[in-house]
């Protein structure tokens, strides 16, 4: 009886749903206070703030598979290295908007003519003044994730087996590690893996071996023995550290300790936490590579938080053999850099960067003083080379980081008096004077490297002369191993590794530089052309030095080998940019391939001395063998065992593109990105 007309009726769309809100206004949100939801709500009423109540939409969350994701991100990977390939030198955001022809054109475009009108290629590769070593994306254009690092002493052996800061710790989970300048390792070692990209694969093939064979931890039982057995190890390990560790930073008295440890009377938290580094330091030197182990679990219940809170010389003392050289031994230099800045600030509070005001400007009334208040006065000398042997320590840490120096020293506030000579024989006192007038002129280096426009060609030669300056003014004792005191052995040698170090970050940065600057062969000035010929020199003169003159002994065989895989680096860039030219300098790479030679082989000598976590040798023959080929020649430097997780940081780079042609450090112009990219 009834008919349905609904199926011939034309519906209409349905509205579409209200957007929900939330249920907190964002006045509440604001403040993390309940919200009840009412229009004013009652908060926002009290507050009186009604008219700052509102209720914002929810944001619709739409859910991507896993499986999704990594489809695009491989997609836009791939079509961004196209891109990339087909323009080198001009960002993807410029090509945004352009006609087929416009592109063609681009394409036709010379190199060398857009060089010669000046076009750049953006702010990120044609600004001078920008230089950073870390990359916002990594290699593969994926975001880069929080710089973030782990050098607790929980960490497995294999993990602890090098670190980013010398770009031999390498983390395997992508994350960016501590921020490091043009002044690092880590700058070098990418441009040799993008101009030559077998030496990468090579040092990857290395580390796969590496890690087929971890490192092993060595224990051994301590207080094992009976109680004068447990004496003799200290006495051994306290003699060794006065003998090597305390001419380099002589802050400690030697008798007031001596007396204070064969009494054995104090039981003071900052004397046993002092105490127990010096022979978890002294073991080091005589020899173990375990016994450092256990007395630095020790000197760890006295070097906690609390040492912070309780500040006395002895702390003081005990954090910066910390942080200035035990932890760079344990391969942890980011722990190592922040418990010297926490020592910096106890120092600080001590009042040792500030002298008495009633000191007397007479010399000889000085004298008299001194002589009447004999441990007065020895106090007082304590505190002073306690302060520059922690502000030594800092800056010798900090030559390769390209990080501020945080007021480290500022005439303006702090003028602590050098150290005094006890005699006119003080050898330790004149090695530490001559060390913190190196460090004074490092920390003005440092602190120019650290700021964001760029090193100059003149600045790096004054300061260049002024280290010259500072190592020709040395006494003997210092320079020569000739007729030179037992103590000071490894002092002077530490001295000069440092001094030819730092002028080799003031040159190989300028190389650096003066490959992101754009600068052709025929721009380049007498003067620059110099700095690129000295680098070489200078180079070869560090690995001549520390072949003749290392000797046995762990702790100048550590120093020693860190210094020696820097100075590789030059030879090693010079290699493969010379190889990636169509007329290279012959002389250029036979004075490279034999300094590589003999730093391999006297990297094979110092293997009995050196820590089983030691990768650089491994790592400079990987690297030499891929460029040259030669594998009899590098001395067969041990790579058998080590770890794999060295080249993360690696992925973290920037991309430059330009042309370049210089000196006897010239490439191709297809390879000029590589080198950029380093920075």
């Amino acid at each position: 009886m009834f008919h349905n007309f609904s199926s011939h009726k034309k519906t209409s769309p349905s509205p579409p749903a209200p957007a929900r809100l939330n249920k907190s206004c964002s006045e509440c949100t604001r403040r993390k206070v309940k919200c009840d939801g009412g229009h004013p709500c009652s908060s926002c009423t009290y507050y009186k703030v009604s008219h700052l109540c509102s209720y914002r939409p929810r944001n619709k969350r739409n859910a991507v598979s896993r499986s999704t994701l990594d489809e695009v991100s491989e997609q836009l990977k791939s079509r961004t290295g196209i891109l990339e390939q087909l323009f080198p030198d001009i960002a993807v955001d410029e090509l945004i908007g352009k006609s087929r022809d416009e592109l063609l054109e681009i394409l036709r475009v010379e190199p060398t003519s857009k060089l010669a009108t000046g076009e750049t290629s953006g702010p990120s590769s044609g600004d001078p003044d920008v230089v950073d070593d870390s990359a916002q994306v990594s290699e593969n254009g994926e975001p880069a994730a929080d710089r973030q690092w782990d050098e607790s002493s929980h960490q497995p052996p294999v993990l602890q087996a090098g670190d980013d800061i010398n770009a031999i710790n390498l983390a395997t989970d992508h994350h960016r590690r501590s921020y490091l300048g043009v002044t690092s390792i880590s700058a070098i070692l990418r441009a040799v893996f993008r101009l030559c990209p077998s030496a990468k694969h090579r040092v990857a093939d290395q580390a796969k071996r590496w890690s087929e064979t971890p490192i092993q931890p060595q224990t051994v039982p301590f207080l094992s023995g009976d109680l004068s057995t447990h004496l003799l190890k200290e006495q051994r390990c306290i003699d060794f550290y006065f003998e090597h560790v305390h001419p380099i930073v002589p802050m400690l008295d030697e008798e007031d300790f001596r007396a204070s440890y064969s009494l054995g009377h104090r039981r003071d938290p900052g004397w046993l936490g002092l105490l127990n580094m010096v022979i978890t330091i002294g073991s080091i030197a005589s020899g173990s590579d375990v016994l450092h182990e256990q007395y630095y679990e020790q000197a760890r219940t006295f070097l906690d938080l609390d040492s912070f809170g309780a500040g006395n010389l002895e702390s003081l003392q005990a954090l910066c053999l910390l942080g200035g050289l035990y932890l760079h031994y344990r391969n942890a230099p980011n722990m190592a850099y922040a418990v010297l800045g926490g020592a910096h600030r106890v120092a600080i509070a001590l009042g040792l960067h500030r002298e008495s005001r009633r000191r007397s400007t007479n010399a000889t009334e000085v004298q008299v003083q001194e002589d009447a208040t004999h441990n007065k006065v020895t106090r007082l000398e304590t505190r002073r080379r306690t302060w520059w042997s922690l502000l030594c320590l800092d800056t010798w840490a900090s030559m390769t980081l390209g990080r501020p120096t945080c007021g480290r020293w500022e005439t303006a506030t702090m003028d602590t008096l050098f150290p005094n000579l006890a005699t006119e024989g003080d050898h330790i006192a004149i090695s530490l004077r001559a060390s913190v007038n190196f460090c004074l002129i490092c920390n003005r280096i440092q602190h120019r490297f650290a700021q964001f426009s760029r090193l100059t060609i003149s600045e790096a030669v004054i300061f260049d002369q002024e280290l010259q300056a500072w190592y020709n003014s040395l006494p003997s004792v210092l320079r020569s191993p000739t007729n030179s005191p037992s103590r000071l052995t490894i002092a002077r040698e530490f001295m000069r590794n440092r001094y030819l170090n730092i002028r080799l970050i003031l040159m190989r940065s300028l190389i650096l530089y003066l490959a992101h600057g754009r600068i052709q062969k025929a721009q380049l000035s007498t003067e620059e052309l110099q700095i690129i010929d000295t680098c070489r020199t200078v180079a070869g003169e560090a690995i001549d030095s520390i072949a003749l003159y290392w000797t046995p002994n762990r702790i100048h065989v550590w120093n020693s080998a860190w210094y020696l895989f820097q100075a590789c680096m030059v030879p090693l860039l010079s290699i493969v940019i010379e190889d990636s030219r169509s007329d290279p300098n012959a002389e250029s790479l036979t004075s490279a391939r034999a300094s590589l030679v003999k730093a391999l082989e006297t990297f094979s000598e110092m293997k009995p001395w050196m820590r089983s976590s030691d990768r650089g040798p491994g790592i400079v023959a990987a690297i030499y063998e891929a460029i040259t080929g030669e594998a009899e020649g590098a001395g067969r430097t041990p790579s058998q065992d080590g770890d794999s997780n060295f080249f993360g940081w690696y992925d973290e780079q920037l991309t430059f593109g330009t042309e370049l042609d210089w000196g006897s450090f010239l490439m191709d112009d297809d390879l000029q990105g590589a080198l950029f990219s380093a920075q």
